[in-house]
């Protein structure tokens, strides 16, 4: 482990103090001070319920965005500049195993991406004095839906280390996590029409119900409840993922 550690930390750096990390966190942030800027003023002027302004803001553009942009960007250097760089082939033949250079890798993108939503949190922590909303906001289900979301998101930043692995070109790891993460997002809702019969089969029904992430994430955990079955899916989600990714490298170590 002291590989994945290592692997890790170099990771986590190279994103600190590279200027596209610093790019999407300002414009992130830009986009989502108008959007809470706005939807503050809604609430304020309106009078409503302020318990109701959390779940709001998780359908805000910005939050969508960074669920199924953001992932692809962070991984797409993951494997694809070593590849395009011939850097790979020194790691390849490096006395470490390929899990650990595999999660360390993954653990760094995962942290990162951590640490861009977590001013969103202080955000709505600020809304809750009295130049704003001067109201007590319940941070249990708050706690909710992060977590529903970093486990979505853990899971799409693992398929992209995934992408980045198949290939030397950093703009096509990219393009291939943004179009599963589209995919994921919206696909399912429209499956159980294109099957028909077939669609009413237990198991499909229970496939398509777990990818359905979009209606799992609003019926549970936007509400502040945990559903163990979406957190286990999740949690395999992010472990083949990255067995995939362990796979594709042992097949050019073997090459």
């Amino acid at each position: 482990m002291n590989a994945a550690l290592v692997t890790f930390k170099k990771e986590l750096m190279s994103y600190c103090v590279s200027p596209v990390s610093w790019v999407i966190a300002v414009v992130f942030y830009l986009w989502r001070g108008f959007e809470m800027a706005s939807l503050t003023q809604v609430f304020a002027f309106y009078r409503i319920d302020q318990e109701l302004l959390p779940p709001q803001t998780y359908g805000l553009s910005s939050t969508f965005l960074m669920v199924m942009l953001v992932p692809g960007i962070l991984t797409m250097r993951c494997f694809a500049e070593e590849r395009r760089s011939g850097s790979i082939e020194t790691l390849m033949t490096a006395p470490v195993r390929d899990a650990e250079i595999v999660l360390g890798k993954w653990a760094a993108a995962t942290v990162f991406y951590a640490l861009l939503w977590l001013p969103s949190v202080l955000i709505l922590h600020v809304l809750e004095y009295g130049p704003f909303l001067d109201a007590d906001l319940a941070f249990g289900p708050v706690f909710a839906a992060y977590l529903g979301m970093f486990l979505l998101s853990g899971m799409l930043l693992a398929f992209g280390c995934f992408a980045s692995s198949l290939t030397d070109n950093v703009l096509l790891a990219a393009l291939l996590t943004i179009i599963f993460d589209f995919g994921l997002l919206r696909l399912p809702q429209q499956l159980g029409g294109y099957l028909g019969e077939l669609s009413k089969n237990y198991y499909v029904r229970e496939l398509l119900d777990k990818l359905d992430v979009m209606r799992n994430f609003s019926e549970w955990f936007a509400r502040g409840l945990i559903d163990t079955s979406q957190v286990a899916f999740y949690v395999g989600g992010i472990a083949f993922f990255l067995f995939l990714t362990c796979i594709s490298l042992a097949s050019r170590r073997i090459a």
